[in-house]
């Protein structure tokens, strides 16, 4: 695979996009600010996803399919992939013989064994993978390792929580997340899987002490969707909770859940506090940052750019990928016992 040069810069990689829902699309606004890559391609079986994009973005020069099937790999540098969970074995083979880089939203799989099988049989077809997880590349989180690392801090706790705000159960295009072989899980698996590879980018690995998983008011079963998890966990050098909740705190005015997320350092050198509106140290703002998720998705596609063009794969954010996946199949596992 080779992509185009002129005498200034290299051309922008040419990406197709599998997947045109609201994933799909965050990746669509995303691309027009990024200077390595743009889309080419969309590929949707619905004509109502289609639709959707023509009129969102009707100055984007972009051939739109039905299939994969459809998809010529010599028109296309990269996939990148913005799929329900359930979709992926189904076409994991047909997306390997494509032979090209994959960007595939996060979780790597629905399991550990799922995220193993589909990453194994990536590496033996050759197709380098990244997962796309937008919070390690937001400019909050990033100045707070940076700063962690100039400070010569080290951590002893690590408290992160992140609400979705979320008031109602699932329902519509997204049924498939009340379906627990579909989903995989609820808030641990999508929420929590934020948090704990925030944790993983921030500070390293860590075992888990214990995990506690909710729905509603009930102790989930192995067939329950979760809608919050807590989780306790330790390193060689410190303590981890995580909070992961689909709902949140309710409003004190209006009642309604309160969407929320960040992370408080009890460190050597003080409490450093980080959330996607800036960073505090022992609480005085260091500086403030914009809550939107657009430079982290800019970043995370020239990211991606970058390795395909370098041949970077064993960056830290691929391969943090199935430690996550164990730790969090070990929560559910441990959680099912209760």
């Amino acid at each position: 695979m080779t992509a185009a040069t002129s005498s200034t810069a290299p051309a922008r990689l040419r990406l197709a996009l599998v997947g045109l829902g609201n994933q799909g699309q965050e990746h669509l606004a995303a691309a027009a600010h990024c200077s390595g890559v743009e889309f080419v391609v969309g590929i949707d079986p619905s004509p109502r996803s289609h639709q959707a994009v023509l009129e969102r973005y009707p100055d984007l020069e972009m051939r739109l399919l039905a299939d994969l099937n459809e998809l010529d790999p010599d028109e296309v540098d990269a996939l990148v992939l913005a799929l329900p969970h359930h979709c992926y074995e189904s076409i994991w083979d047909q997306v390997l013989a494509l032979r090209l880089p994959i960007l595939k939203e996060k979780p790597l799989g629905r399991s550990y064994d799922e995220a193993f099988s589909l990453l194994h049989r990536a590496r033996e077809a050759g197709c380098p993978v990244q997962t796309a997880i937008q919070r390690r590349h937001h400019p909050s989180y990033g100045l707070l390792k940076r700063s962690l690392a100039s400070s010569g801090a080290r951590v002893e706790e690590i408290h992160a929580h992140l609400h979705l705000g979320f008031a109602n159960t699932t329902g519509g295009d997204e049924s498939w997340r009340a379906d627990r072989q579909a989903s995989g899980g609820g808030a641990l698996l999508d929420a929590g899987y934020h948090l704990v590879d925030l944790i993983h980018y921030l500070s390293g690995p860590f075992d888990l002490v214990s995990a506690s998983l909710w729905c509603g008011d009930e102790l989930v079963s192995e067939r329950d969707i979760d809608d919050r998890a807590w989780l306790v966990g330790r390193s060689e050098t410190c303590w981890i909770m995580l909070d992961s909740w689909r709902s949140g705190h309710p409003h004190p005015e209006t009642g309604k859940p309160q969407k929320s997320e960040g992370v408080v350092l009890k460190t050597t050198r003080g409490i450093w506090q980080a959330n996607r509106e800036g960073l505090w140290h022992d609480g005085e703002c260091l500086q403030s940052m914009s809550r939107d998720w657009q430079k982290a998705m800019v970043e995370q596609l020239d990211s991606f750019a970058h390795n395909i063009r370098h041949g970077r794969w064993h960056a830290a954010s691929i391969w943090d990928q199935l430690p996550a996946m164990r730790l969090i199949d070990e929560a559910y596992r441990l959680a099912a016992r209760y």
